[in-house]
């Protein structure tokens, strides 16, 4: 039997992770790439800024790696600190605005995943943060981070449905980004779906959100201007060979910064 339609804005943090944990083990090993590639010191702390439910932190803490976390979402810490917990890892979760944190001590590298800096809607919320993660990473380690990009202007929009299931849960999902873009202030919108079944019951949950777009050009012109980061490479997906200046449509633009 089939429980009564629920909707709502997103607030089900479980079936977000049963969703989007997918794809996780190649980024992670590139992440693990970056650390020992271009970092000047050796890589044993490290925050995962905005990071949700998780799916980099647990995968990096499970590889030996001391994780923090940080996110805006009190639902999501509380998730992610039971999550880690069953799996037997020490991690340091903090609710907090990747704008304005402070850690207790600084961190060996920094990441940034599932563009989450898009929400980021100006350049001086962008710099803002740049210096904020400066002030939290140790010199000579590293930041990495993903941000979506833009390969036509006319036709930007971009939308995927998919099916996940964990034990007796089954999760669709639909993500649809770029939608409504303006060239002028870069902003654009990503609408999330997910339609849990599980119990013999149906919820729905519905997220909209801004998002913004930043270009290779002028990220590196931010970087400049923020100081405390130089751009060491950059990349159009998440193996070491797809460097960003050979790319010709890309829609994702990874970024590896180092702290002088």
């Amino acid at each position: 039997m089939v429980g009564k339609d629920m909707t709502a804005q997103y607030s089900a943090p479980r079936y977000y992770e049963i969703a989007f944990d997918m794809n996780r083990k190649q980024e992670a090993d590139f992440l693990v790439h970056c650390f020992s590639r271009y970092a000047r010191r050796p890589i044993r702390t490290v925050l995962d800024i905005a990071c949700g439910t998780g799916p980099h932190l647990i995968r990096l803490a499970e590889r030996g790696y001391r994780m923090s976390g940080l996110d805006l979402s009190s639902q999501n810490i509380d998730f992610l600190r039971e999550r880690a917990e069953k799996k037997g890892l020490e991690v340091s979760l903090h609710v907090g605005d990747m704008t304005r944190f402070r850690l207790p001590r600084p961190v060996d590298a920094a990441i940034c995943m599932q563009d989450s800096q898009g929400h980021l809607l100006t350049n001086e919320a962008i710099l803002a943060h740049l210096r904020c993660v400066a002030r939290a990473v140790t010199k000579g380690g590293l930041y990495v981070f993903d941000r979506y990009m833009c390969s036509s202007w006319t036709d930007p929009a971009r939308r995927w449905s998919w099916t996940r299931r964990r034990g007796g849960a089954t999760v669709r999902a639909t993500f649809e980004a770029l939608k409504d873009l303006d060239p002028v202030t870069q902003v654009f919108y990503e609408d999330m779906e997910l339609e849990a079944h599980e119990n013999g019951h149906r919820h729905v949950y519905r997220q909209r959100h801004a998002s913004r777009m930043v270009f290779p050009q002028e990220l590196r012109s931010l970087v400049a201007l923020a100081g405390g980061f130089e751009l060491v490479e950059w990349f159009y997906g998440f193996k070491p060979h797809l460097t960003l200046d050979r790319a010709h449509h890309p829609l994702l633009m990874v970024v590896a910064l180092r702290r002088r």
